[in-house]
């Protein structure tokens, strides 16, 4: 029997109605339901609650965006199991289907009528503290604690150093993040098929602007400036505070995650760089 689970932003009145509609049409084809703890509050069915946590199911439905796809990848117990994610945002770049076609999707799922992408994540640290970071899936972010002040980093991969730089920060982003912040700070967009991941500075006083590296390689950002502070923010969630002189490495998790798709990449990216509904 399939177990799934359900996950919705809960500040969105509609968003929450069309969980509902998830949960119930799920109910119908005999699937089991768990329904993560705030959507579960949000819909007054307390009783039925399950911590992302310490969910153990077959497939997860997102109703949401991004951001609500990147908190589940994130905080879920298995980080393999898939996800099939419903655009109640802006742009859902990550998501896969509108709600007036989540009816039929979840049949196709219940079939095994899907594909699966599989999207590499990152793991992080800082060499100045002990254990890692949480895994992303979009991007490892290194940015000055204060608008202002920009940062000397030294930028290193596998141990060479490639140059010393003044930006304002640097990404270290998987392909599945090279169209967030990676695209806005002009990186390149990485198809989610190359086994790479792309080091990108924001705004930097240089001509180098990003490059591309394989999956296996270990990126390190070391703060140069004696009296500056910042930050490393995984998927704009995780925020910790850095000393200077700090160095941050990043590399391959072990872990990925897995998207239900029914459309192509390219499909999605047209949604992603055209500010519109595109179907």
């Amino acid at each position: 029997m399939l177990k799934a689970g359900v996950v919705s932003r809960t500040d969105k009145p509609e968003a929450v109605a069309v969980a509902r509609e998830i949960v119930e049409h799920l109910e119908s084809r005999g699937v089991v339901v768990y329904v993560e703890t705030d959507t579960a509050l949000t819909m007054e069915t307390p009783g039925r609650n399950t911590d992302l946590g310490e969910m153990d199911t077959d497939f997860v439905v997102t109703v949401g965006g991004d951001g609500t796809i990147l908190r589940t990848a994130m905080l879920m117990q298995e980080p393999d199991t898939p996800i099939l994610g419903v655009n109640m945002g802006s742009r859902g770049f990550l998501t896969e289907v509108f709600p007036e076609d989540i009816v039929g999707a979840l049949d196709r799922v219940i079939e095994g009528a899907y594909d699966i992408e599989e999207c590499i994540k990152l793991s992080s640290r800082s060499l100045n503290l002990e254990g890692t970071f949480s895994d992303s899936l979009n991007e490892v972010l290194i940015a000055s604690s204060l608008p202002s002040k920009t940062l000397d980093m030294r930028l290193s991969v596998d141990g060479d150093q490639i140059l010393d730089i003044q930006a304002d920060g640097a990404i270290v982003a998987t392909p599945t993040g090279s169209t967030a912040y990676n695209l806005s700070a002009g990186g390149s967009i990485l198809s989610p098929e190359i086994d790479a991941m792309i080091l990108s500075t924001i705004c930097p006083y240089s001509y180098f602007r990003s490059i591309v590296v394989p999956a296996s390689s270990r990126v390190t950002v070391e703060l140069l400036k004696p009296k500056v502070n910042a930050l490393i923010i995984i998927d704009g969630r995780e925020y910790t505070a850095l000393k200077p002189g700090s160095s941050v490495e990043v590399w391959r998790s072990n872990h990925m995650t897995r998207f239900i798709r029914f459309k192509s990449f390219y499909n999605r990216l047209e949604r992603r760089l055209v500010f519109r509904r595109v179907r």
